[in-house]
């Protein structure tokens, strides 16, 4: 085996560990890194071309983009809640209207197969009311103690991005940020361009998807918009999932409830959204980043199988650096 082949599989066991054990970790100071790499340009405007001085350039620049970037958050997690709440205001009367539909279907079955009417929709109601007397014994003990761990993550929320905003000021108030120097500059350069390209393109897809779904579901006058559109472009980056999953039957449903413009809209918009995601992805990160579609949904599955939901950008990130360190081992080989 190839010293090459060596080096690839130590650094793919040494990713999987730094991923699950190291990153969890560090991961305020690695995202205040590269935030002050991101706004170290705005910095140096004001430093160079209209002679502010450092610290104050510093601590406006940060402030602002955390203010903008906080209130934007805000909003949008303020508009995800009040729909939320209405969503579950209305359960009921979703609910009745489920009943109903499942009803109809249940005597239909009946027909066909030549049954009592009602005797599927009598089993259907008596395995429900098992299932809720189940819910009722085992999930809601099991949620109080979720509501427990939900308010130790929060607090452990607010005291990383204190440490993160900490992170940002001191990275950016060193008159030299960390750089890499040496044989592995070049290596380091190659895979932040390829990281960095990964990220943006996928930031660019789940914009975009997210909303051209938030506008077509306001056309159709629903109240939850905002809601589904994030959750739905977010299940799109899944390559397993996709929008379609939510999409397809939504479609179907107002076809059979005879909503026809709410299918005609639906429909277009998994036609548009596929369409994106389709022509876009791979333009966006294949050339950029030079990896084919296939090893990307590759790498997506292995990483959601490896690191959970972190596995969507955690999986192609590491294929990119093995490509990265790989083009590098064979120039060295070369020469």
């Amino acid at each position: 085996m190839k010293t090459r082949h060596l080096i690839l599989i130590g650094l793919t066991i040494l990713l999987w560990f730094s991923f699950r054990f190291l990153l969890p970790l560090t991961l305020p100071f690695v995202l205040a890194y590269f935030f002050a790499k991101l706004v170290s340009p705005m910095i140096q405007f004001l430093v160079n071309k209209l002679k502010w001085r450092r610290k104050v350039s510093i601590f406006l620049v940060v402030f602002f983009t955390l203010l903008i970037l906080g209130g934007f958050s805000v909003y949008i997690i303020t508009l995800i809640i009040s729909q939320g709440m209405m969503l579950l205001q209305k359960i009921p009367v979703y609910g009745q209207i489920c009943g109903r539909m499942l009803e109809r279907m249940c005597s239909h079955c009946d027909r066909m197969l030549e049954l009592a009417d009602g005797s599927s929709f009598d089993y259907l109601e008596g395995q429900a009311a098992g299932l809720y007397q189940k819910i009722g014994t085992d999930l809601l003990p099991k949620l109080s103690g979720c509501a427990i761990f939900l308010v130790k993550k929060g607090i452990g929320a607010i005291s990383s991005l204190f440490i993160f905003f900490l992170s940002v000021l001191l990275i950016l108030l060193d008159d030299k940020m960390p750089a890499v120097r040496g044989r592995l500059r070049p290596f380091v350069q190659k895979l932040r361009g390829a990281g960095l390209a990964y990220l943006k393109a996928q930031s660019l897809l789940l914009f975009i998807i997210a909303a051209l779904l938030a506008l077509g579901f306001y056309f159709m006058g629903n109240d939850y918009a905002i809601l589904l559109a994030i959750g739905i472009a977010l299940l799109d980056a899944f390559p397993v999932l996709g929008s379609g999953m939510v999409l397809v039957p939504w479609a179907v449903l107002s076809v059979i409830g005879g909503r026809y413009y709410d299918a005609a809209i639906v429909t277009t918009l998994f036609c548009v959204v596929t369409f994106l995601r389709e022509i876009l992805e791979p333009r966006l990160i294949g050339k950029e980043v030079g990896i084919k579609p296939l090893y990307l949904i590759i790498s997506v599955y292995a990483g959601i199988e490896l690191f959970g939901i972190g596995g969507v950008i955690l999986g192609p990130v590491s294929l990119t650096i093995l490509k990265a360190v790989r083009e590098e081992l064979i120039e060295r080989e070369r020469t």
